[in-house]
């Protein structure tokens, strides 16, 4: 199954150190919190759903703990959780001085306050619980886009479900935010989603892409297309792409040399992981990334909702296939080349 890269909303990297958090500067915030039966020591993690980098870290002592910090805007959406995920909240912290509770309960069923964008996460988070079907879900999170226009909720629901959704449904919901929802960080990537993105079937022409490879020279595909290619969507931290990956490079290594190519697009942040993931799964075809996430200009301009995924191209700049893999994608390189 493809891994899903989207939340309700992910994070620009965000500056946190405590040093930075004595400063009286805008949007601080601090978090109280209570456990139950939580040994000390326990570290919790404060984590970008964004870029999955840790923005904080406490100890909880005595079935307590504050963390007080700086926010890169306000409100902003994280996890917080235990090192082996038995503990995991999804909260929106805003610059504010809110708490956890979880004295009475269980680490995942918390009550936070102070965050009214909580609240309203909150809200949409108990209409899906009746929800029966994936479906269902989406309907309820349409209905509540609709219907809070104005919430970050709703902005960042909507800029994870963009790629899913009829791209008119998208652009209706989006022209009904705020100017201040338009103007977040999720509103302008639904925005920039409308503008890229091209509905790519099988049959359609494919679109160009340009971005840097891992020694920063800028490289189009259009330039590497081969007698059949693979544009490939992946990243280092996607354990399903890395799975794949062994099977990959024997399709690779087998019809290489009747012309075959994959032009890899990374969905990283982290450009060391990136070479990291390249090296250790020895990947010899073109690779390019923006180090973008999930706000890759590729990935909007075909739509990519979750990795792995992939579109395969013939010599006449036709895609000829989507989302294959092992012995499916084999059969569609040999049609394609001609091969017996």
């Amino acid at each position: 199954m493809k891994k899903l890269i989207y939340a309700f909303s992910f994070l620009l990297p965000l500056i946190a150190c405590r040093e930075t958090a004595r400063t009286p500067e805008a949007n601080r915030f601090t978090l109280t919190g209570k456990t139950n039966n939580m040994p000390d020591g326990t570290v919790l993690y404060l984590t970008g759903t964004r870029t999955n980098m840790i923005f904080d870290s406490i100890a909880v002592q005595n079935n307590a703990f504050r963390l007080d910090g700086q926010l890169a805007s306000s409100p902003t959406y994280f996890y917080l959780h235990t090192k082996d995920m038995s503990g995991f909240k999804p909260l929106w912290i805003e610059s504010a001085e809110m708490t956890f509770d979880a004295s009475q309960t269980t680490f995942n069923d918390a009550r936070i306050s102070g965050s009214k964008t909580q609240d309203e996460l909150e809200i949409c988070l108990a209409r899906m619980k009746s929800a029966a079907s994936e479906e269902a879900i989406e309907h309820i999170a349409m209905e509540f886009i609709r219907e809070y226009p104005d919430s970050r909720v709703s902005a960042s629901m909507l800029a994870g479900y963009a790629p899913e959704w009829d791209r008119s449904k998208v652009g209706e919901l989006y022209e009904h935010f705020t100017v201040a929802n338009k103007a977040s960080e999720d509103g302008r990537i639904v925005s920039k989603y409308l503008q890229l993105n091209r509905d790519h079937s099988v049959g359609d022409r494919y679109d160009d892409v340009e971005m840097k490879d891992t020694n920063g020279k800028v490289v189009r595909l259009s330039e590497n297309l081969g007698r059949v290619t693979l544009l490939e969507f992946w990243a280092s931290w996607c354990g399903p792409c890395r799975k794949q990956n062994p099977d990959l490079l024997r399709t690779y290594k087998k019809y290489h040399k009747h012309g075959f190519e994959i032009f890899a697009v990374s969905l990283d942040f982290s450009a060391g992981d990136w070479k990291k993931a390249i090296f250790s799964d020895s990947l010899t075809w073109h690779h390019v990334s923006d180090l973008k996430g999930r706000n890759s200009t590729a990935g909007m301009i075909y739509g990519v909702n979750a990795i792995p995924d992939n579109f395969l191209i013939d010599q006449n700049g036709i895609i000829i296939g989507k989302y294959l893999w092992g012995k499916e994608l084999d059969g569609a390189i040999e049609k394609a080349l001609g091969i017996k």
